[in-house]
């Protein structure tokens, strides 16, 4: 027994006396290192290719939630819209002539703005070149409109957006509403047309938006391997 342990100590000495013995044993011993830490950066590259997968899905679902929120405030501007421009019996103008009243008008017209707000600050969030038209429409027609919208109480603001001065709004005789609001020529009518445009063009931008994010998804496991089975 003294002897192996002799033996063993002098092959991690160095002293054995047997050239290259030691050697060789440090060397696998060295070899045995460098595979662990080669393990350790493999594990904390994956690490990284995981983090930078984990932000492409968060960018990617922060994207089509814009486009969601800006096809949904469109579809709304298009709803108030409809229920302004209505020419039917049974219309808010049809009504409110009939009653005196004009407390459905002025509700539509506060929905409307609040809408066409949400609207145009999904379209400057976006930033992209259609965008950029929609919003060049609809600054244009807001300003070109500005005096008929200012006369029910309706302020159209540096920003493009719009503001409403409720008591003023709500002291507009009908014929001023019925001029402005009323009708497809209307503010709100030509309003809808652009938005049933924004509309569109959101929900094509959601289907792209997917449609890329599954493609990076796949590319990023062919160049990196498999995100989901690394750790297990």
């Amino acid at each position: 027994m003294r002897v192996t342990r002799n033996y063993m100590s002098a092959l991690l000495n160095g002293n054995n006396g047997v050239n290259g013995t030691s050697s060789l044993l440090q060397r696998a011993l060295s070899r045995s290192s460098k595979s662990k830490r080669s393990s350790r950066n493999a594990l904390l590259t994956a690490a990284k290719n995981n983090n930078a997968y984990s932000n492409l899905v968060k960018n990617s679902a922060g994207t089509e939630k814009l486009y969601q929120n800006m096809k949904y405030h469109a579809e709304q501007v298009m709803d108030y819209a409809d229920r302004l421009t209505d020419k039917s019996d049974t219309s808010l103008f049809a009504k409110a002539k009939e009653s005196g009243k004009t407390d459905e008008i002025v509700s539509s017209v506060k929905g409307f703005v609040g809408q066409y707000n949400k609207m145009i600050e999904n379209l400057k969030e976006s930033g992209s070149r259609t965008e950029e038209v929609y919003l060049h429409q609809f600054n244009s027609m807001s300003s070109l409109s500005s005096s008929e919208l200012a006369s029910c109480g309706v302020k159209r603001n540096s920003d493009g957006t719009l503001s409403v001065d409720d008591k003023k709004l709500a002291e507009t005789d009908l014929e001023t509403l019925e001029k402005v609001w009323h009708g497809s020529g209307s503010f709100a009518g030509r309003a809808s047309l652009w938005a049933d445009s924004v509309e569109s063009t959101a929900e094509r931008s959601m289907k792209a938006e997917a449609s890329t994010a599954y493609s990076n998804l796949f590319n990023g496991y062919g160049s990196r391997g498999n995100y989901f089975n690394f750790f297990s």
